[in-house]
């Protein structure tokens, strides 16, 4: 059984107790008056942020609060990003005047869909030109302007020779579509842009939009942005935390996912191991709240226990082994790789993990004193621990097997599938 990484599609599907905490957030945006307003949902790699953006647009949408979500992550050039959310907004709001309860008999409507249809075509000239480059100004050049126009059958184009006046407009469709009320849009996966693309998305908002009746949900990792903003400023840390606290007015930290609900969630799609507490001591140490690294995990176990099944039927502590084995291979390489070559490495290592560190060679020594997540992970599968039990450390003939399992079900690499940093771009969410 393989598990899926795809995020929650609204509350109803809430797997890890994130509703109630959205509903504060969301009630908070809905009684906040002074607009625009900026929130950023700060959370690391692979804690959850698509899923509770997705239950915070249900929340809303439950309200009757319009939405329009925005993935920046779908486009690499700064004149495709801009474009790309403006057009994103404006197509969203078409849509929901022209299929919305009053389409057809609101005159108020009608200009703001005729308008939005005009900032439409705009932004699609601007990017053709290239003329409005983030932090340009915005100025653009009449240059081969009337050439340009002949070019759009309608003849509805408006020429703007400063962004401000388009910022202006596009207020002014908000707040018709909105009947004095608010636009949420919700933007997803900024850190896995590319640090241009990123900040482009965040130069944007205020740019474009600044004056709209709006808020901003923007979900990202905090250093992974302020490390791409950073690069603007010659690699300048400081400066890129500045930056984010001048654009976001209110930062909201996402709920750790409660270990208890991950257990809950998982137990039952684990194979073999799914009530013993010794595999969930494991995970709980080397995985600790982060849904996505317990999912890969699971998936890679499960993988090699089914193909233990081939042989014959795996005892728990080979199934055990197979689960602390997969650990060290996903989360120190350099161990895994001590231990091929030399499996009675970690018998070794286990014995220091518990206080005697006489029997350690000096490379083992070395990378036990290097790494603290090693040796807090083989204290903590220790076969000396009496609750929960685990097996002492295998011998050569069932570490070479299990290494060969472990090569088909976790890929050919000496890391396996290693445990992703926070790179802005590349890196995987859900």
């Amino acid at each position: 059984m393989l598990l899926t990484d795809n995020p929650v599609l609204d509350s109803t599907g809430d797997r890890f107790g994130f509703v109630p905490h959205a509903r504060v957030l969301c009630d908070a945006i809905e009684a906040t008056r002074d607009l625009p307003l900026s929130v950023a949902l700060y959370g690391a790699w692979g804690t959850g942020k698509s899923s509770f953006m997705n239950i915070c647009r249900s929340l809303f949408e439950e309200q009757g609060t319009p939405v329009v979500s925005f993935n920046p992550w779908k486009y690499d050039q700064r004149e495709e990003i801009w474009h790309a959310l403006i057009q994103t907004i404006l197509d969203e709001i078409a849509v929901k005047i022209t299929q919305g309860p009053e389409a057809g008999r609101s005159a108020q409507l009608q200009h703001a869909l005729r308008k939005a249809a005009t900032l439409s075509r705009t932004a699609a000239w601007l990017m053709t030109r290239k003329a409005v480059v983030p932090l340009s100004g915005g100025l653009v050049s009449t240059a081969d302007a009337d050439a340009l126009k002949e070019a759009w059958d309608d003849g509805n184009l408006l020429e703007y020779r400063h962004v401000n006046q388009f910022e202006h407009d596009f207020a002014e469709v908000v707040e018709e579509f909105t009947g004095g009320g608010r636009l949420v849009i919700l933007i997803d996966d900024l850190d896995r842009c590319t640090p241009e693309a990123a900040i482009t998305v965040l130069d944007s908002l205020k740019l474009f939009l600044g004056e709209a009746s709006c808020v901003f949900v923007l979900a990202m990792d905090q250093q992974v942005i302020a490390s791409a903003v950073a690069q603007r400023f010659s690699g300048d840390e400081e400066m890129g935390r500045r930056y984010l606290e001048k654009l976001v007015q209110f930062p909201y930290h996402l709920p750790h996912v409660t270990f208890e609900s991950m257990f809950s969630h998982l137990r039952q799609k684990v194979v073999g191991l799914g009530d013993d507490p010794a595999l969930w001591q494991l995970i709980r140490v080397a995985y600790g709240q982060n849904p996505r690294r317990v999912r890969r995990f699971v998936n890679a176990l499960n993988l090699t226990v089914v193909s233990l099944r081939m042989h014959s039927m795996p005892s728990r502590d080979r199934m055990l082994h197979a689960a602390v084995l997969l650990t060290i291979r996903l989360q120190h390489p350099e161990f895994y790789a001590m231990i091929s070559r030399s499996p009675e490495s970690w018998r070794r290592m286990d014995e220091a993990a518990n206080g005697d560190t006489s029997a350690l060679r000096q490379e083992e020594l070395s990378l036990f004193q290097r790494d603290n997540d090693l040796a807090e992970l083989l204290h903590a599968t220790s076969s000396s621990r009496r609750e929960p039990a685990f097996p002492p450390p295998p011998g050569k003939t069932e570490i070479d097997a299990l290494t060969e399992v472990l090569s088909v079900t976790t890929g050919g690499g000496a890391d396996g599938l290693p445990e992703p940093g926070t790179p802005v771009a590349g890196a995987q969410t859900w």
